[in-house]
């Protein structure tokens, strides 16, 4: 008897694929992901703003909006009115992938709907995803919790170097988040503040910044990570969920006036009513980094969507601190990191549950089921890979687009001139930025 064939479903990426080098490589291992593990014909499509018009989507099975392509609060920066309305008219599966979600809600929940998206995959925990997405606000769509990312398969066969060789004691590297993220989000910034002032006449070799100039991508990172004994680090997400928009609006218009003002003054001003009503606590991908290039973790007290032990796989540093001698101990005993680091990396880069093969694996899975449970019929006439391509030559304008974009990312993003191009940002007021992102979407950002 003739075994079945697997049921192959061509389907269209929509993302925002960064330069190598020009942004974390979380984004473009998520993207790869789809295209390297996929039983299904996926195309990867990047762009912003407009899907060119010389491709017919209904030679498609399903469309994949990848989190790269923001559908809320910026929404007409990265897919305008023209290719949403696109996506809705499409008799396909409708695919969304969806981050920083915490940010103008309703927004997001208003493109859901009007694209008729029937499959969304949110980092929102299972037991909070009702209250964020709730059902009778998005009748139809299946809604599945997954993780903000995975370990790629090329970091745990990248070469380890033993924690005793390694010159850095403690490695970080964030940007200090917008205030109105809450607590959760400025933690990222307050542990490296902290971190440096209760460790100063110790001894450690530290390397630590929140500066967005002194942000390190590609093999630039690799190379840091595996140079450090340890990495700080912090549950990922936000802690204030802002449905209308209200609240960033209040916290950047006081801002604006007060420049100068503390976190905890914003925080009581703004914030207090509104934090831990949602939880969004979530493991970040820079862990998952760490643990599959042998790095010993030192992280706040938390949950890590239940993956992250404290003391097997992380040496837990209290919120307020008050363990850091302890700490400060532990990271001068290089056997002690590298049990930890081993563990890490036995138990949690290697194991299967949490890679990126395995997390296609039950995409897949998912989208055959769904395909055949609401009755959709498949395209039939898909594009190969060579008509995709020719489809793409007949918009001049998207390719020639293209070009500029990758090149001005490489210059601008990925060599040194990235430090003086985010110096210069940083100094613009907030509502010229708003203005200039209508120029920057030349760089496809």
């Amino acid at each position: 008897m003739k075994k079945r064939k697997p049921e192959v479903y061509h389907m269209l990426l929509l993302c925002n694929r960064p330069v190598r080098g020009a942004d974390a490589s979380t984004v473009t291992d998520h993207i790869d992901s789809f295209l390297n593990y996929s039983n299904n014909k996926i195309l990867p499509l990047s762009f912003v703003r407009a899907i060119p018009s010389s491709l017919c989507l209904e030679r498609f099975d399903s469309i994949i909006i990848h989190y790269s392509i923001a559908i809320g609060y910026l929404r007409d920066h990265y897919i305008n009115c023209t290719s949403r309305s696109r996506i809705r008219k499409f008799n396909g599966l409708k695919i969304a992938f969806i981050q920083d979600e915490y940010r103008a809600v309703n927004s997001v929940l208003d493109s859901l709907r009007f694209m008729k998206i029937h499959l969304l995959f949110t980092c929102v925990p299972k037991a909070e995803i009702e209250m964020v997405y709730p059902t009778n606000k998005l009748p139809g769509v299946k809604k599945i919790n997954t993780l903000t990312g995975f370990v790629p398969e090329s970091l745990t066969q990248v070469d380890r170097s033993p924690i005793q060789n390694r010159p850095i004691h403690v490695g970080y590297r964030s940007r200090k988040p917008p205030f109105w993220l809450g607590q959760l989000a400025f933690e990222k910034h307050e542990i490296a503040s902290s971190f440096l002032a209760k460790t100063q006449g110790t001894g450690l070799r530290v390397d630590i910044s929140c500066h967005e100039a002194d942000r390190i991508y590609g093999k630039a990172w690799i190379r840091f990570v595996s140079s450090c004994k340890t990495m700080l680090g912090v549950e990922s997400g936000s802690s204030v969920f802002d449905f209308r928009g209200k609240i960033q609006k209040k916290v950047e218009s006081y801002m604006q006036k007060n420049p100068q003002a503390s976190f905890k003054n914003v925080q009581e001003k703004f914030l207090k009513p509104h934090e831990n009503k949602i939880r969004l606590n979530q493991i970040s991908p820079r862990c998952f980094e760490a643990a599959a290039l042998g790095t010993a973790m030192i992280l706040y007290e938390g949950k890590y969507s239940g993956i992250l032990k404290p003391g097997r796989h992380f040496i837990s540093l209290k919120k307020d601190f008050s363990n850091i001698t302890k700490v400060v101990k532990i990271l001068k005993h290089d056997s002690f990191l590298q049990k930890i680091a081993d563990q890490a990396f036995s138990e949690v880069a290697c194991n299967p549950r949490y890679s990126y093969r395995n997390f296609i694996r039950k995409f897949d899975l998912i989208v055959k089921k769904e395909f055949k449970m609401r009755g959709l019929l498949k395209s039939p006439k898909p594009y190969s890979r060579q008509a995709f391509c020719a489809a793409l030559l007949k918009s001049p304008g998207y390719c020639l687009h293209q070009i500029i974009s990758r090149n001005l990312q490489r210059v601008l993003l990925g060599t040194f001139l990235r430090k003086g191009v985010f110096r210069f940002w940083n100094q613009i007021p907030l509502r010229r930025k708003t203005i200039l992102r209508h120029f920057l979407r030349v760089i496809g950002r």
